[in-house]
């Protein structure tokens, strides 16, 4: 799943949250979201990283799989 929008430090960070528990990937690129509060957006991103697996890349890094989901 690839997260973009706003507001880094609020809805794209639970929305990886509640991604993260239903076991999906998670991806995003810091310039495709935008923040209120850049040092909470910072430490939402290192959260996101560390703790829920999320792939945070650069927009030209992010990749789409083809492949359908198993049932």
């Amino acid at each position: 799943m690839v997260l973009c929008g706003q507001v880094t430090e609020q809805c794209i960070l639970y929305s990886a949250l509640d991604a993260h528990i239903r076991h999906f990937d998670v991806s995003l690129a810091p310039e495709a979201v935008a923040h209120i509060d850049a040092d909470l957006a910072d430490a939402a991103l290192r959260m996101m990283e560390h703790n829920m697996s999320a792939h945070v890349c650069s927009l030209d890094a992010l990749t789409f799989d083809s492949t359908e989901p198993e049932a």
